[in-house]
Parts: C-alpha cells; sequence; structure tokens
C-alpha cells in the first residue's frame, strides 16, 4: 500500500484508462489520478511523482514502460489474469504486482452462460435477421442448438470455471472438466458433480459444448488445434472465455468452415480486436450462424 504522507497526503497513481463513473469518483477521492492513454507526454512529464500503477486494460505494462516511471512502488492490475505485465521485469525493479483473483467470477461466469446461450441459439444472427427490410417469419431451421440437457466440458477449474459448473445444475447439463490438478470430492460436489478427464482429449470427445476458462501462458498456449478440433463432436460448440492465444485461429476458422465443429463463441481473440476483414469478426457465407 501506498502510504499518504504530510510532504505528500494524497499519493500519485498512474490508471491507463477511466473506470465506470462511480469507480473513478472512488479513486479520484482519494489519490491524484493520471490516466496515460492518450496522455503519454503529460504523463511521463510527471514521472518522478507517480508512485504506483493501476491497470484498467490489457496493454502490456513491461520493463520499458516500468523505467519511465521510476519512483513506482506497486504495480496491480483489475481483474484475475495478469498475462499482459511483466512480471520479472517488475521483480528485478523491486515492485510488488497485484492482481484481484476472484472478484469477478461470478460477473464473468454469468457472461460466460449469456454468450454460451448466445452461440447455442444464433441469437445475434437471428435479430440480424429480424431487422431485415425483406424479413416476414421465423426460418424453424435457423433456432440454434439446444442447450438444457447436454455435456459441459470445462478446461480449467479455477475460480471461474468452478462458478460457471454450479450454473450447469439449472440446466440439467453434466460437467466435465479438466485441469492441472484434480480438485476435491467437495469441490466436484458443489460443481454439480463434475467429474475430472485426465486428458484434453477426453473431455473433448464427450462435451457438447467445450469451455476454454484458462490463463495463457506456455503450457495452454494454441492448446486448441487442428488436432483437437478433430477429437471435438461434428455439432459441439467451443466457448472462449480465457484468452485469445488459447485458440489456434485458423484451425478455428477451417474448423467451422469444414464442419468439424458446430460453432464457436469468443470472448477473447488474438490480436484484440481482431482485423475488421478477418473471417471471425466478418463471418464469410460458410461461416455465418457458426461464430
Amino acid at each position: 500500500m501506498i502510504k499518504a504522507s504530510e510532504s505528500n497526503p494524497r499519493p500519485r497513481i498512474l490508471v491507463d484508462k477511466p473506470f465506470p463513473d462511480v469507480h473513478t469518483k472512488w479513486l479520484t477521492d482519494r489519490a491524484d489520478v493520471i490516466f496515460y492513454e492518450g496522455n503519454e507526454d503529460a504523463a511521463i512529464a510527471e514521472c518522478d511523482s507517480i508512485e504506483g500503477i493501476l491497470w484498467y486494460g490489457h496493454g502490456i505494462v513491461d520493463g520499458a514502460l516500468l523505467d519511465k516511471f521510476p519512483n513506482v512502488k506497486v504495480l496491480s492490475n483489475f481483474g484475475a489474469g495478469y498475462d499482459f505485465f511483466d512480471v520479472d521485469a517488475a521483480i528485478q525493479r523491486g515492485i510488488p504486482v497485484g492482481h484481484t483473483p476472484g472478484c469477478l467470477s461470478e460477473t464473468v461466469a454469468d457472461f460466460a452462460w449469456a454468450l454460451m446461450l448466445s452461440t447455442a441459439r444464433d441469437l445475434v444472427g437471428g435479430a440480424k435477421r429480424c431487422e431485415a427490410p425483406t424479413f416476414t417469419q421465423i426460418n424453424s431451421n435457423q433456432l440454434g442448438k439446444q442447450v438444457s440437457g447436454c455435456t459441459l466440458g470445462i478446461v480449467g477449474m479455477g475460480s471461474i470455471g468452478m462458478c460457471i459448473a454450479k450454473r450447469a445444475k439449472g440446466f440439467s447439463m453434466p460437467v466435465l472438466y479438466h485441469n492441472r490438478t484434480r480438485k476435491s470430492p467437495a469441490d466436484e460436489e458443489m460443481c454439480n458433480n463434475a467429474k475430472y478427464c485426465e486428458t484434453l482429449d477426453e473431455l473433448l470427445t464427450a462435451s457438447d459444448y467445450v469451455m476454454l476458462c484458462c490463463p495463457a501462458n506456455a503450457n495452454t498456449h494454441n492448446m486448441m488445434g487442428a488436432h483437437e478440433f478433430t477429437m471435438m463432436k461434428n455439432d459441439a460448440m467451443l466457448i472462449n472465455i480465457g484468452r485469445g492465444k488459447l485458440v489456434d485461429q485458423d484451425a478455428l476458422v477451417h474448423a467451422l468452415a469444414t464442419n468439424i465443429i458446430g460453432g464457436a463463441g469468443l470472448d477473447v481473440t488474438d490480436p484484440e480486436p481482431l482485423p475488421r476483414d478477418h473471417p471471425l469478426v466478418v463471418p464469410r457465407d460458410d461461416l455465418r450462424g457458426k461464430i
């Protein structure tokens, strides 16, 4: 914690971008806040007085950025994931790194279910069809795929994964999960009697919906590639709420276009945002209704 003193009654912190108004007010009531994005030169001009860095978005914080603010005493982000921080660079400079695991787990789990339901029922595509000037009636063949009673496979059973699993009970969905370590029997029971899969392939072959909830690291980079998509059911759907780097996006486009899998819902991509003409942004005819 940055402590106030007589010479510095209010700490000065660098924040990458504004929070929602209520949270920005909470910060500015307690500290002098300097926003960085779009204000870089002015922020750097105040470099010697800045004692803390708080990052709201996913912009990179590396040694080059930290060197611009030599008196920073703490670095933290808003959320659980911190893969966009160069932690080694911070440690080398004696700067502790903070994050907030668990604080958004329920919120992210809510969004994960919204994304899965929207993808399953092609809600965005359906809304666009209803908005078309030529629309006259619903096509019963474009109502998507059922969710209730289907098998949900969760890859990464951390705090968010567990919150997602608990919600599956309301949809009568059996839960499978793959994780670095198996959860305790009590945790499995709490997560709708989730069943552990020792291998990713075991989970993929049995799941109707595959939910990625992993952090991005050397072990998970492109964990969903051409082989993994062939292991999924032809009508199964991939939902990625983890990180874009978990998925080989070229392999995903191919799997969707050739009906290897049934669909995908993406909260994250690599890079973010994708180029505006990318097929995962503006679906080609062979991808419509699948992404």
